[in-house]
C-alpha cells in the first residue's frame, strides 16, 4: 500500500510541476539567456555605401562599450559581431544567413538600403530572429520583416514631410520628383501622385535613377522642360545628392531642391557638386529636430550634441570619416535591443518583437526622438521626428545645424 501510495503521489507532484512549467512563459525555462549576447551586424563596409559603414560600425562599438560598462544587457557582456554586405543584395543575404549560422549571433543590425534588407528579409523571418534594417522603404513591414523594425523613418512620412515643407514653406504648386530605383524610391515615386494633388499643388515630372548613378542630365533636361517650381529628390547615397545637384549647376538651372539626402551627406555632396554648393541656399535638406536648433536655444543641451562629443572622444582620429547625422540611429537601437532582453529575459525574436511593438516608447534618452513603431507601420520612428535644413556644411561649434521655419 505505501508504494502504491508514493507512486501516486510522485505521478501527481510530478503532473503538477509539468502542468506549473507549461503555465510559464517560454523565455523562463524554454530559451534562457545566453553566456554572453552577440548583436550581428550587416552594413556595407566596402563599396557605395561605406561611409554608412564607418558610421554604424563606429557608432555601435562605442555604444556596446558603453552598454558592457554599465554591466551589459541583463547581467551579460555584449559582443558586437560584424558582417560586410558591400551593400549588395546578394551578399548582404549570405553575410546574415553566416551570421546567424557560423557566428551564433542572437539579434541583427542592418542591412542597410532597402534592396540588401529585403534580399536578408526571408532568413532572417526563418531564424525569428529580432532585427532592424537600415531603411525608409515601406516595402520594411509585418509581412517582410515580421520580428523586425526599420531603424530610421518610412518613406511615406518623409516624403509628406517634404511635399509638406514645399508647399507650405517654399509655396511650390508645381512639383517635379526624382527617386532612385530602389524600394525606399519606389514607395515615394507612388506617393507623389496622390499626395502632391492632396497639398493642392500638381506633379509636373516624375523621374528616376539608379542610386549609383553618376549622371543625372536626362532627368534634369525633363525636368527644366516641365518647369517646376521645386523638385523633390529622394535617395538611398550621398553621390546621388552630389551628382543631381551638379548636373542642375551644369545645366544653369537654379531650381530649388528638397531632398532626402543633402543634409545627411553633405561631404559627399560637396566633393562632387563643389565646396560652394550649398551657398546658393536652394538645397533643403530633411533632418532631424534632434540635430538642428533654433537661433536662440541652447544646443549643448540637444542629446544629439551629447552623443557627438562621445564619439568624438570614442574615435578621436576616425569619427570625421563618419556620417555623424546617422550615428544616433545605431545607438537608439542598441538600448532598444537591450531594454527588450532585459524585459523579457530571452533572446527569442517573436517575443522580443512582441514587446517592443508595445514598449518602445518607454526607453529613455534616445538621441534622435522617442521611439514611435507602429503595428501597420514597423519603423522606429514618424513624423514628429523632421526638421529641414539650408546650410548643412555650415555647423556651429557644438556641430549642429540651424533649422529652416523656426
Amino acid at each position: 500500500m505505501m508504494r502504491k501510495a508514493f507512486v501516486r503521489v510522485s505521478t501527481f507532484l510530478a503532473a503538477g510541476f509539468a502542468a506549473g512549467m507549461a503555465a510559464l512563459p517560454l523565455q523562463v525555462w524554454g530559451q534562457e539567456l545566453p553566456p554572453r549576447i552577440r548583436v550581428g551586424m550587416s552594413v556595407a563596409l566596402t563599396g557605395p555605401g561605406a561611409a554608412v559603414g564607418v558610421t554604424a560600425r563606429i557608432a555601435s562599438e562605442m555604444t556596446v562599450k558603453e552598454i558592457n560598462a554599465a554591466g551589459g544587457i541583463a547581467g551579460r557582456q555584449v559582443d558586437l559581431v560584424l558582417g560586410d554586405d558591400a551593400g549588395d543584395p546578394t551578399r548582404a543575404s549570405t553575410e546574415v544567413r553566416r551570421l546567424i549560422d557560423s557566428e551564433k549571433v542572437n539579434v541583427m543590425i542592418g542591412p542597410a538600403i532597402a534592396a540588401p534588407a529585403l534580399a536578408a528579409a526571408p532568413v532572417l523571418t526563418a531564424a525569428k530572429m529580432l532585427s532592424f534594417p537600415f531603411t525608409g522603404a515601406t516595402s520594411i513591414n509585418s509581412t517582410t520583416y515580421p520580428y523586425g523594425f526599420g531603424m530610421f523613418y518610412p518613406a511615406d512620412a518623409f516624403f509628406a514631410a517634404m511635399v509638406d515643407f514645399a508647399v507650405d514653406k517654399l509655396g511650390a504648386r508645381n512639383i517635379a520628383v526624382i527617386t532612385d530605383t530602389g524600394a525606399q524610391g519606389k514607395s515615394a515615386a507612388e506617393q507623389a501622385k496622390s499626395y502632391i494633388p492632396q497639398r493642392g499643388a500638381k506633379l509636373v515630372d516624375l523621374e528616376s535613377a539608379d542610386y549609383d548613378s553618376t549622371d543625372y542630365t536626362p532627368q534634369v533636361l525633363n525636368m527644366r522642360r516641365a518647369n517646376p517650381d521645386v523638385v523633390l529628390q529622394v535617395t538611398s547615397v550621398g553621390i546621388g545628392g552630389g551628382y543631381f545637384f551638379k548636373a542642375t549647376r551644369e545645366q544653369n538651372w537654379n531650381i530649388r531642391i528638397v531632398s532626402q539626402i543633402s543634409s545627411l551627406f553633405p561631404a559627399d555632396v560637396q566633393k562632387i557638386a563643389g565646396a560652394d554648393a550649398y551657398a546658393a541656399k536652394r538645397m533643403y535638406g530633411l533632418t532631424t529636430k534632434s540635430s538642428t536648433y533654433c537661433p536662440g536655444e541652447d544646443p549643448t543641451k540637444l542629446p544629439y550634441v551629447q552623443f557627438t562629443q562621445k564619439v568624438k572622444a570614442f574615435a578621436p582620429n576616425d569619427w570625421q570619416k563618419m556620417q555623424m547625422s546617422l550615428a544616433p540611429y545605431y545607438a537608439d537601437t542598441l538600448y532598444l535591443i537591450k531594454a527588450s532582453i532585459e524585459a523579457n529575459r530571452t533572446v527569442d525574436g517573436p517575443t522580443l518583437a512582441a514587446w517592443a511593438l508595445q514598449n518602445a516608447g518607454s526607453v529613455r534618452n534616445t538621441v534622435v526622438g522617442k521611439l514611435t513603431p507602429q503595428k501597420d507601420s514597423r519603423f522606429l520612428y514618424h513624423a514628429d521626428v523632421f526638421a529641414f535644413t539650408v546650410r548643412p556644411d555650415q555647423l556651429n561649434e557644438q556641430g549642429v545645424a540651424v533649422r529652416e521655419g523656426c
